[in-house]
């Protein structure tokens, strides 16, 4: 893979931490501003415009809460990327893929909790399914063989499945991330290439969300990375994003 060395810049450690930002404000976000303070889960569409022209509270809580999702759809292009890095450099993918669905499982109840209050619920999935999904992707894709008509065969196959899995599953931004880890992925040997590339598949997901609109600023960050992996932080970047979510829940009970 062709890296571009630069004097200054992020390492992956520290692209990684702007992605966790800006998913501290998804969170902010959800459990703070949408389930904690504006109670969404209780208030119809109705109820809640009108709350909006009668309180500037209940109005400026409102457009902060739309402000901070789409700060942090720019998270899904950073962890997408990063994904894309993790599956070139890792010495075992296999084993990879296997945190990240061990990962999935373990943010689950989280989630569901941060999301909409309750410890279980089947209406979304965490976001971390749909990157352990595209490991799998990215691992055909690199062990599809020499032949190029089996390598499109499979690796067709295996996308569609993946996607179809996304959507079955109902997985948070699944779509999305599957799709932004396939391009950063396919453009990875040429490092202008894949930010321009990244940023267009950005933008294309603005058709699934609106909030997606936002998502080429998260490839900005990816600009600045320098090619080095930084501080070795293998076990604590496990923890971060339940922490977060068990964090984010936590308040929210408080209002």
């Amino acid at each position: 893979m062709e890296q571009t060395k630069k004097s200054f810049g992020l390492t992956a450690q520290g692209v990684r931490l702007w992605g966790y930002a800006f998913l501290f404000f998804g969170i902010l976000s959800r459990s703070v501003l949408q389930n904690g303070l504006l109670r969404l889960q209780e208030t119809d569409m109705n109820a809640l415009l009108g709350q909006m022209q009668a309180s500037r509270t209940v109005m400026l809580y409102a457009t902060l809460a739309l402000v901070f999702r789409a700060l942090a759809a720019c998270a899904v292009p950073i962890f997408a990327f990063l994904l894309a890095e993790g599956m070139v450099h890792t010495k075992d993918p296999i084993r990879y893929c296997v945190r990240l669905g061990v990962l999935a499982l373990v943010c689950e109840v989280p989630y569901d909790l941060a999301s909409s209050g309750r410890l279980f619920d089947v209406s979304s999935q965490n976001p971390v399914f749909a990157l352990a999904l595209a490991g799998v992707v990215l691992f055909f894709y690199g062990r599809a063989g020499r032949s190029r008509a089996a390598a499109l065969g499979v690796g067709v196959v295996v996308t569609l499945a993946a996607f179809a899995w996304c959507v079955v599953l109902r997985v948070a931004d699944g779509v999305p991330i599957l799709l932004m880890a396939v391009v950063l992925w396919l453009c990875r040997r040429e490092r202008l290439y894949q930010n321009f590339a990244g940023a267009c598949a950005a933008a294309l997901c603005g058709l699934f969300s609106p909030f997606f609109f936002a998502a080429p600023m998260g490839v900005m960050v990816l600009h600045f990375y320098q090619g080095e992996r930084g501080a070795d932080s293998h076990r604590i970047q496990y923890v971060v994003y339940p922490a977060m979510l068990l964090a984010g829940a936590a308040v929210s009970v408080f209002f």
